[in-house]
């Protein structure tokens, strides 16, 4: 038999309905779609039902880890998880990121993915040991909180399992409910409450077994090369714990195969209470706290360890939090039509009735288990206008690295399943640190224009697509972005490391945009070149693209921003962006430098850009529907058929 390097070679298989146990081959999908998201969205073609709603048993929820993970490939620990979510507006095929340890323990254990289908008739979480798979009773699981789960489960089968795992908010039908992992790792959109639906309190993973890779020296080499690239003078954005007082730092938290870490940290409140915490999701509640109270308490850390018990997204309990809080000051909601006390939000107390109104789906709790959006258009015009004020049309973030600030951002906001945080990343990386170069006089980064330029160069197919007085090069710098991410999150390579876009080690601190396919190539011993692995992403975004066409979107129709985008008025700071430059400053042509700060899109330009994205991207450019010589340029041939048996293809 072959050594298969990087893979596990298999993917496993539950089908909960009749409790039967199956495996895939991963080498039918790794050429063409890698791993991580590229495999699950074909898996996802092959397996689900379009006209089905997402809690249906026969629509598959699928855990996917990239070639990379499991090995010593730096920063490349994360799990995807897709599947239809209950929470994108309408219900469509997205995909989740989480890392941690888990996802590695399920590769070390003999498995590159785990596909969940059907519904278990009792309450089972599944245990995995090193490729032996046991679907068990979960009966006296139900309803208890992910803390509570991962320490039975332990007890039962050994510290040395990895637990994903659900909470009381996942398991009665509301659309918000996450999937928790260790380290405080979560993957959001409702799949959580997706798993719950299936019956599926928990997965239970011990890996043992060494994941092979083609070269290790080669890739010990991209190991110490990242190293001095983000050596002295670079600027990490993303590697210092957000600061919120009364909270220590005990140490920084790494995930598996990280060598750097980022901001996740283990923080230490004066009561001794302790949590890990990352990004903006450790101060959520900080606002009402703060309201309440006139400093941030205990609340505020308390909230996120709550809410991560009950496995709740913390950002769709921000929207819906914040939706409650304008309805009420604007009195289209009362305390007695809502049954909570909101004059106390801010409390931990309101916090936790919150959470068990929406994991009981009790009362108004039932319309809040629908999320911000779905709850907002069930309680009338007026409450609708709220939401729209914040939310885009697919009911997350409409704001953050949005349009207004980059134009480049426009066509994902558009033509996206929901914004995609990691090619909003990538555009925001180095435009932020180009901020801190303009705004500190050269002192706080060596991004400068010219820098700036050249890696625009390189990553973004030319300088004109850091040239804010104009619109020229943004739809091929949109394009390039997607392509690239899409093969990451295939790899699956962590997004708060790469792509490495600037380098500390050279003078003229341009970054490598071949790193990542030298790294495939080093684990898996498959040799692939950056264009490749930028066309594999391409393939992968297409395949994505046909699946929201399959399940309704309407090409061209539903490609739009938020009317706000074309609105001048200034706004709250919204992103690490705005952080670092407030003034929203950004470069334009020669010498010249633009303040973005209030300005809104033009519509004309905004509808010109478009056209000239679906050029670029093969689509029809009236429709925005695939072409049938663009999917097989593409190697996309199987999918035609039932595209085109559909009638949708241009």
């Amino acid at each position: 038999m072959k050594q298969i390097y990087g893979w596990a070679g298999r993917i496993l298989c539950l089908q909960l309905t009749d409790r039967t146990i199956s495996t895939l081959n991963t080498a039918e999908y790794g050429d063409r779609f890698i791993g991580g998201l590229g495999i699950g969205a074909k898996i996802y073609w092959d397996k689900s039902s379009p006209d089905k709603d997402a809690f249906h048993p026969d629509n598959p929820l699928i855990l996917m880890t990239g070639p990379l993970c499991g090995t010593t490939a730096p920063a490349a620990p994360r799990l995807v998880v897709c599947g239809k979510s209950p929470c994108a507006f309408p219900e469509r095929f997205v995909s989740a990121s989480t890392a941690g340890f888990f996802p590695a323990w399920m590769k070390k254990a003999g498995y590159d993915g785990i596909v969940i289908q059907g519904k278990a008739d009792t309450p089972v979480y599944v245990s995995v040991d090193d490729g032996r798979v046991e679907i068990r009773d979960a009966a006296h699981l139900w309803a208890k909180t992910t803390s509570e789960v991962t320490r039975t489960i332990q007890r039962e089968l050994g510290d040395d399992y990895r637990i994903m795992t659900i909470g009381p908010g996942a398991e009665n039908g509301s659309r918000i409910g996450n999937l928790i992992i260790d380290i405080a790792g979560s993957a959001s959109m409702g799949f959580g409450s997706v798993m719950g639906s299936k019956n599926v309190k928990a997965v239970a993973i011990r890996g043992t077994q060494k994941v092979p890779v083609a070269d290790p020296e080669k890739v010990q080499s991209i190991r110490k090369k990242l190293t001095t690239m983000m050596g002295p003078g670079f600027v990490n954005l993303y590697d210092k714990a957000i600061p919120v007082p009364g909270n220590t730092i005990v140490g920084k938290v790494h995930c598996h195969g990280c060598p750097q870490g980022c901001w996740r940290t283990l923080q230490r409140r004066e009561s001794g209470a302790e949590g890990i915490r990352k990004c903006q999701t450790g101060t959520f509640y900080a606002l009402w706290d703060r309201k309440l109270h006139g400093e941030i308490t205990e609340a505020t850390f308390q909230a996120t360890d709550l809410a991560n018990d009950y496995s709740l997204c913390v950002l769709d309990l921000l929207f819906i939090m914040l939706w409650l809080d304008r309805c009420f000051a604007r009195g289209i909601l009362t305390e007695q039509q809502t049954g909570l006390s909101l004059s106390n939000m801010g409390s931990i107390e309101f916090f936790k009735t919150l959470l068990d109104k929406i994991a009981s789906r009790d009362g108004f709790g039932d319309v809040l288990a629908q999320g911000a959006l779905r709850a907002s258009e069930m309680s009338g015009s007026e409450s609708r206008k709220i939401t729209a004020d914040y939310l885009n049309q697919t009911g997350r973030i409409g704001r953050a690295y949005g349009p207004k600030s980059f134009i480049i951002s426009a066509p994902i906001y558009a033509v996206e399943h929901r914004p995609s945080i990691t090619e909003l990343h990538e555009i925001c990386y180095p435009l932020a640190k180009w901020a801190l170069w303009y705004t500190t006089q050269g002192k706080g980064s060596y991004v400068s224009t010219d820098v700036l330029r050249n890696i625009a160069k390189s990553f973004w197919g030319g300088e004109q697509a850091v040239d804010f007085s104009t619109y020229a090069g943004k739809a091929l710098a949109a394009t390039l972005v997607q392509n690239r991410q899409y093969a990451k999150e295939s790899l699956v390579l962590c997004d708060l490391v790469w792509p490495v876009m600037d380098d500390a080690g050279t003078r003229d601190h341009v970054g490598d945009p071949t790193l990542e396919a030298q790294l495939f190539t080093a684990v898996t011993g498959k040799e692939i070149h950056g264009d490749e692995l930028t066309r594999a992403g391409e393939r992968i975004f297409n395949l994505t693209r046909a699946l929201q066409i399959r399940e309704g979107r309407r090409g061209r129709q539903d490609d739009y921003i938020p009317e706000y985008c074309f609105s001048e008025r200034v706004e709250a700071p919204s992103d690490i962006f705005d952080m670092y430059n407030p003034e929203r400053y950004l470069p334009g042509s020669g010498d010249q430098v633009v303040s973005l700060k209030g300005k809104a899109l033009d519509k004309q330009k905004f509808t010109e850009l478009m056209d000239e994205y679906y050029e670029l991207r093969g689509w029809d450019r009236t429709t925005g529907l695939l072409k049938r010589a663009n999917l097989e340029a593409l190697d996309l041939s199987d999918i035609v058929p039932e595209l085109e048996q559909k009638s949708l293809l241009a």
